[in-house]
């Protein structure tokens, strides 16, 4: 019996064209802030998930930059349809603490909570979701499956020729870019769509762009030295950027070995967190939801000299199949152990999971920031101290931590560390 690949996308800022629709739902409505006890916790999950994500991810002296919500939303929605071990391997490495009907609501009242956010008009921010099917075997996906997905992740639904591979990937791509503003592109290619042997691609998709609430002024803004290490502050480790400037109030905190900065966005309801590490790699081994919970918990408002460099990063995040597997689901991986009974009927054309794949933008400048993420998963058939008297100094010249945050839910939608900014053009 031979299985299927799937291919979950999850965008942050992308925007993809859509080509033939079999199937679509508009957008969840507007809502306001999560509420539910389902939600409350699922939060706190996928925020557990994204800090075990990054221990698995980092990489001493490189940047990264990923949306820990858009590859667990994307992974909920193949969870959906997994049963047996494979559904508790996932649940254990997401740290899904709840059972599939409370999980899948919770995800939708979310995806409520942020789709809402864009109709207030101080931000964009779009979350959306798709499930590319095969032409081949499109009478053989469940309605239950098919359901769920549209009750509780507004997914849009797609049959597509894969005997044509590219045209396929083609439109994959297009819905992509569509939805992320272009920012996004190329995330599967014509190899995915072979090897998958008429499988799946779930897609998520979320972009945000947004400005803060106290800006930058550009005349501040200056050229100046970012040191690729805290420790060594020499000319060998100096690169240039251009460095932003501004002194206002602001939430911040001063912890033993480090700065923590919010910078607020004119949409409330979201900021970015920074944190500044005297040793930034030190600090790997006590990154928990518990200790981020923490660095909250401390700030307080006050008057900041911020320092805080322009830049723009367009990452992908390698090998994030070996990250899941080392997380410990492993037999979604298995063509011979999977079980993914719920999205299509037992015995006919299973599924296993081949490949995930996920891609980044993000830009941070004067006016405010602008961030997207994809995340595909291919399945393939078988076959502080207190501050001092004087105003403190926030200079991000070194190595950093930032997180953009949707403040209601306490949810971390991109989380990265800039370590080496990107060369001047």
């Amino acid at each position: 019996m031979k299985k299927i690949r799937l291919t979950l996308a999850l965008l942050i800022i992308l925007g993809l064209a859509c080509g033939c629709a079999c199937n679509k739902k508009k957008d969840a409505p507007a809502n306001p802030a999560p509420t539910t006890d389902e939600t409350k916790a699922l939060n706190a999950q996928n925020n557990t998930f994204a800090f075990d994500l990054y221990g698995k991810a980092d990489k001493p002296g490189k940047n990264l930059f990923f949306s820990p919500y858009s590859i667990s939303s994307a992974l909920s929605m193949v969870w959906g349809g997994a049963k047996g071990n494979t559904a508790a391997e996932m649940a254990k490495a997401l740290n899904f603490t709840q059972g599939q009907a409370a999980q899948h609501a919770a995800y939708k009242e979310l995806l409520a909570a942020l789709n809402g956010i864009g109709d207030k008009g101080k931000a964009e921010l779009s979350v959306a979701n798709a499930l590319f099917g095969a032409k081949k075997y499109e009478d053989l996906l469940l309605p239950d499956y098919l359901k769920l997905l549209r009750e509780n992740y507004s997914s849009d639904l797609y049959s597509l020729d894969f005997s044509n591979p590219q045209g396929s990937a083609d439109f994959i791509n297009n819905w992509v870019e569509k939805k992320t503003k272009e920012r996004i592109k190329n995330l599967v290619n014509e190899d995915h769509i072979k090897q998958s042997n008429d499988g799946l691609v779930v897609v998520n998709a979320i972009y945000f762009k947004g400005n803060w609430q106290t800006q930058f002024d550009p005349k501040a803004t200056k050229k100046d030295d970012f040191y690729t290490s805290a420790q060594e502050r020499i000319p060998a480790n100096a690169r240039p950027v251009e460095m932003m400037h501004l002194q206002s109030d602001f939430p911040y905190a001063q912890l033993p070995g480090m700065q923590v900065l919010e910078l607020p966005y004119a949409e409330k309801d979201l900021a970015m967190l920074v944190v500044l590490p005297d040793k930034i790699d030190p600090l790997k081994t006590t990154l928990n939801a518990d200790t981020f919970s923490e660095w909250q918990d401390a700030l307080s408002t006050r008057e900041v000299k911020v320092f805080l460099p322009k830049f723009t990063l367009d990452l992908t995040l390698e090998g994030l199949s070996e990250m899941l597997k080392a997380l410990g689901i492993k037999d979604a991986f298995d063509a011979n152990l999977a079980d993914f009974t719920g999205i299509r009927e037992p015995g006919k054309a299973d599924l296993y999971i081949m490949d995930v794949l996920h891609k980044a933008f993000v830009e941070v400048k004067e006016e405010g920031t602008e961030a997207a993420a994809a995340t595909a998963v291919v399945m393939a058939t078988k076959a502080a101290p207190g501050p001092g008297p004087e105003i403190p100094v926030f200079r991000a010249d070194h190595p950093f931590l930032y997180f953009i945050v949707h403040k209601p839910s306490n949810t971390i939608l991109f989380m990265g560390k800039l370590a080496e900014p990107p060369k001047l053009k």
